[in-house]
Protein backbone atom coordinates (compact mmCIF):
# COMPACT_ATOMS: atom_id res chain seq x y z
CA UNK A 1 0.00 0.00 0.00
CA UNK A 2 3.08 2.50 1.10
CA UNK A 3 4.87 1.60 -2.30
CA UNK A 4 1.28 2.40 -4.37
CA UNK A 5 0.84 5.57 -2.64
CA UNK A 6 4.75 6.58 -3.02
CA UNK A 7 3.90 6.14 -6.84
CA UNK A 8 0.99 7.92 -6.83
CA UNK A 9 2.90 10.78 -5.33
CA UNK A 10 5.97 10.65 -7.71
CA UNK A 11 3.49 10.40 -10.68
CA UNK A 12 1.77 13.56 -9.77
CA UNK A 13 4.80 15.66 -9.01
CA UNK A 14 6.43 14.74 -12.31
CA UNK A 15 2.83 15.74 -13.95
CA UNK A 16 3.33 19.14 -12.33
CA UNK A 17 6.62 19.53 -13.14
CA UNK A 18 6.21 18.79 -16.90
CA UNK A 19 3.22 21.42 -17.00
CA UNK A 20 5.35 24.16 -15.33
CA UNK A 21 8.01 23.31 -17.79
CA UNK A 22 5.65 23.75 -20.54
CA UNK A 23 4.40 26.86 -18.98
CA UNK A 24 7.70 28.17 -18.88
CA UNK A 25 8.63 27.03 -22.68
CA UNK A 26 5.17 28.94 -23.79
CA UNK A 27 5.79 31.99 -22.15
CA UNK A 28 4.60 34.64 -24.37
CA UNK A 29 3.18 33.13 -26.84
CA UNK A 30 -0.87 33.88 -27.58
CA UNK A 31 -3.53 31.44 -27.74
CA UNK A 32 -0.83 29.08 -25.99
CA UNK A 33 -0.34 25.79 -27.48
CA UNK A 34 -1.19 22.63 -25.51
CA UNK A 35 1.06 20.39 -24.57
CA UNK A 36 -1.27 17.60 -23.26
CA UNK A 37 0.67 14.11 -22.23
CA UNK A 38 -2.64 11.72 -21.91
CA UNK A 39 -5.82 13.26 -23.96
CA UNK A 40 -5.58 13.30 -28.21
CA UNK A 41 -3.96 16.23 -29.46
CA UNK A 42 -6.42 17.70 -32.05
CA UNK A 43 -3.18 17.55 -34.76
CA UNK A 44 -3.90 14.49 -36.93
CA UNK A 45 -1.41 11.55 -37.22
CA UNK A 46 2.22 12.12 -37.58
CA UNK A 47 3.56 12.42 -40.91
CA UNK A 48 7.88 11.96 -42.30
CA UNK A 49 9.08 15.97 -41.24
CA UNK A 50 6.81 16.13 -37.76
CA UNK A 51 9.28 15.33 -34.77
CA UNK A 52 8.55 14.34 -31.06
CA UNK A 53 9.52 16.14 -27.86
CA UNK A 54 9.96 13.43 -25.33
CA UNK A 55 10.68 13.68 -21.79
CA UNK A 56 11.09 10.60 -19.50
CA UNK A 57 11.11 11.21 -15.72
CA UNK A 58 14.18 9.84 -14.49
CA UNK A 59 16.30 9.37 -17.68
CA UNK A 60 17.53 12.27 -19.66
CA UNK A 61 19.49 9.82 -22.17
CA UNK A 62 15.72 9.19 -23.62
CA UNK A 63 14.50 12.70 -23.09
CA UNK A 64 14.63 15.43 -26.14
CA UNK A 65 13.23 16.39 -29.33
CA UNK A 66 13.55 13.86 -32.42
CA UNK A 67 12.47 14.34 -36.00
CA UNK A 68 10.90 11.88 -38.04
CA UNK A 69 12.20 10.44 -40.81
CA UNK A 70 11.11 10.05 -44.38
CA UNK A 71 10.26 6.76 -43.90
CA UNK A 72 7.91 7.47 -40.93
CA UNK A 73 10.57 6.60 -37.97
CA UNK A 74 11.91 8.43 -34.84
CA UNK A 75 16.08 7.00 -33.83
CA UNK A 76 15.55 7.59 -29.99
CA UNK A 77 19.14 6.60 -28.34
CA UNK A 78 18.53 3.17 -26.48
CA UNK A 79 15.33 2.32 -28.43
CA UNK A 80 16.64 2.36 -31.95
CA UNK A 81 14.10 3.31 -34.53
CA UNK A 82 10.42 3.16 -33.99
CA UNK A 83 7.94 3.55 -36.13
CA UNK A 84 5.46 6.20 -35.38
CA UNK A 85 4.22 8.19 -39.21
CA UNK A 86 0.56 7.49 -39.21
CA UNK A 87 -0.05 6.86 -35.77
CA UNK A 88 -1.39 9.64 -33.45
CA UNK A 89 0.67 10.99 -30.49
CA UNK A 90 -1.03 9.18 -28.14
CA UNK A 91 -0.90 6.28 -30.15
CA UNK A 92 2.87 7.05 -30.73
CA UNK A 93 3.22 7.48 -26.80
CA UNK A 94 1.92 4.19 -26.25
CA UNK A 95 3.98 2.63 -28.86
CA UNK A 96 6.94 4.20 -26.60
CA UNK A 97 5.72 2.90 -23.47
CA UNK A 98 5.46 -0.49 -25.16
CA UNK A 99 9.61 -0.39 -26.44
CA UNK A 100 10.92 0.75 -23.06
CA UNK A 101 8.94 -2.09 -21.20
CA UNK A 102 10.24 -4.73 -23.74
CA UNK A 103 13.73 -3.44 -23.57
CA UNK A 104 13.44 -3.61 -19.60
CA UNK A 105 14.56 -0.04 -19.10
CA UNK A 106 11.63 0.68 -16.84
CA UNK A 107 9.02 -1.36 -15.11
CA UNK A 108 6.85 1.88 -15.13
CA UNK A 109 8.10 4.63 -17.61
CA UNK A 110 6.77 7.38 -17.31
CA UNK A 111 6.68 9.52 -20.63
CA UNK A 112 5.40 12.66 -21.50
CA UNK A 113 5.21 13.32 -25.78
CA UNK A 114 4.35 16.14 -27.89
CA UNK A 115 4.00 16.32 -31.72
CA UNK A 116 5.89 18.92 -33.23
CA UNK A 117 4.23 20.22 -36.79
CA UNK A 118 6.06 20.49 -39.99
CA UNK A 119 4.95 23.73 -41.61
CA UNK A 120 5.98 25.82 -44.44
CA UNK A 121 6.07 29.73 -45.59
CA UNK A 122 7.17 30.69 -49.06
CA UNK A 123 6.54 33.93 -51.05
CA UNK A 124 6.89 37.27 -49.73
CA UNK A 125 8.25 36.77 -46.53
CA UNK A 126 11.83 37.65 -44.86
CA UNK A 127 13.12 33.97 -43.63
CA UNK A 128 11.10 31.85 -46.00
CA UNK A 129 11.30 28.00 -45.28
CA UNK A 130 10.17 25.11 -43.22
CA UNK A 131 9.74 24.97 -39.54
CA UNK A 132 8.52 22.74 -36.41
CA UNK A 133 6.14 24.33 -34.76
CA UNK A 134 3.83 23.35 -31.81
CA UNK A 135 0.36 22.45 -32.26
CA UNK A 136 -1.53 25.31 -32.23
CA UNK A 137 0.41 27.61 -33.59
CA UNK A 138 -1.73 30.62 -35.25
CA UNK A 139 -0.75 32.14 -38.55
CA UNK A 140 0.37 35.06 -37.34
CA UNK A 141 2.25 33.11 -35.52
CA UNK A 142 3.85 31.10 -38.08
CA UNK A 143 4.47 34.73 -40.15
CA UNK A 144 6.39 35.80 -37.48
CA UNK A 145 8.66 32.82 -36.90
CA UNK A 146 8.94 33.70 -40.70
CA UNK A 147 10.29 37.13 -40.12
CA UNK A 148 7.25 38.75 -40.82
CA UNK A 149 6.16 39.89 -44.56
CA UNK A 150 8.19 42.04 -47.07
CA UNK A 151 7.60 45.03 -48.71
CA UNK A 152 5.85 43.38 -51.66
CA UNK A 153 3.80 41.18 -49.86
CA UNK A 154 -0.03 41.18 -50.81
CA UNK A 155 -1.29 39.85 -47.60
CA UNK A 156 -5.09 40.21 -48.45
CA UNK A 157 -4.31 37.36 -50.90
CA UNK A 158 -2.08 35.03 -48.97
CA UNK A 159 -3.22 31.20 -49.25
CA UNK A 160 -2.93 28.03 -46.79
CA UNK A 161 -2.34 24.62 -49.12
CA UNK A 162 -3.39 21.92 -46.84
CA UNK A 163 -4.07 18.31 -48.64
CA UNK A 164 -3.50 19.91 -51.93
CA UNK A 165 -6.25 22.47 -51.34
CA UNK A 166 -5.63 26.53 -51.40
CA UNK A 167 -7.46 28.18 -48.79
CA UNK A 168 -7.48 32.02 -48.86
CA UNK A 169 -6.80 33.84 -45.60
CA UNK A 170 -6.94 37.63 -45.35
CA UNK A 171 -3.58 38.10 -43.04
CA UNK A 172 -4.21 42.16 -43.39
CA UNK A 173 -7.10 41.91 -41.79
CA UNK A 174 -5.90 38.87 -39.38
CA UNK A 175 -2.96 42.16 -38.22
CA UNK A 176 -6.23 44.20 -37.69
CA UNK A 177 -7.49 41.78 -35.43
CA UNK A 178 -9.76 39.49 -37.00
CA UNK A 179 -10.41 35.64 -36.71
CA UNK A 180 -7.95 34.69 -39.31
CA UNK A 181 -5.02 35.40 -37.04
CA UNK A 182 -6.02 32.77 -34.74
CA UNK A 183 -6.55 29.42 -37.55
CA UNK A 184 -4.17 27.23 -36.46
CA UNK A 185 -2.30 25.37 -38.80
CA UNK A 186 -1.76 21.59 -39.28
CA UNK A 187 1.12 18.99 -40.34
CA UNK A 188 2.49 19.77 -43.72
CA UNK A 189 0.35 22.77 -44.27
CA UNK A 190 2.43 25.61 -46.49
CA UNK A 191 1.52 29.51 -46.01
CA UNK A 192 2.15 30.94 -49.34
CA UNK A 193 2.25 35.18 -49.29
CA UNK A 194 2.15 36.42 -53.24
CA UNK A 195 3.75 39.33 -54.58
CA UNK A 196 1.69 42.35 -54.79
CA UNK A 197 0.38 43.05 -58.25
CA UNK A 198 -0.35 46.65 -60.14
CA UNK A 199 1.36 49.92 -59.29
CA UNK A 200 3.06 49.79 -56.38
CA UNK A 201 6.55 51.31 -55.06
CA UNK A 202 9.26 49.18 -57.64
CA UNK A 203 6.75 49.27 -60.55
CA UNK A 204 6.47 53.66 -60.46
CA UNK A 205 10.39 53.57 -60.43
CA UNK A 206 10.48 51.50 -63.13
CA UNK A 207 7.65 53.52 -65.46
CA UNK A 208 9.69 56.96 -64.46
CA UNK A 209 12.67 55.57 -65.26
CA UNK A 210 11.20 54.15 -68.81
CA UNK A 211 9.22 57.80 -69.19
CA UNK A 212 12.55 59.57 -68.67
CA UNK A 213 14.43 57.73 -71.14
CA UNK A 214 12.12 58.17 -73.99
CA UNK A 215 11.60 62.20 -73.33
CA UNK A 216 15.74 62.02 -73.30
CA UNK A 217 15.06 59.96 -76.94
CA UNK A 218 12.50 62.72 -78.27
CA UNK A 219 14.39 65.83 -76.89
CA UNK A 220 18.24 64.12 -79.10
CA UNK A 221 15.61 63.53 -82.10
CA UNK A 222 13.90 67.08 -82.12
CA UNK A 223 17.92 68.78 -81.75
CA UNK A 224 19.29 66.36 -84.90
CA UNK A 225 16.58 67.82 -86.48
CA UNK A 226 16.89 71.86 -86.28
Amino acid sequence: MSAHINFAIRRRAFGGFFLLLCAASLEGQNPPAVMDTVREQNVGVLRPGDALRILVFRDPALSGEFPIDSRGYVQIPGLGDILVGGLTPFAARERLREQMLARGISREPELALQALLRVSVLGEVRAPGPFAVEPGTTLLQVLTRAGGPSERADLRKAQVVRDGKAIRVDLQSALAGSVAGRYSLFSNDVLYVPRKTGLNRENIGFLASMVGALVSVVTLVATLRR
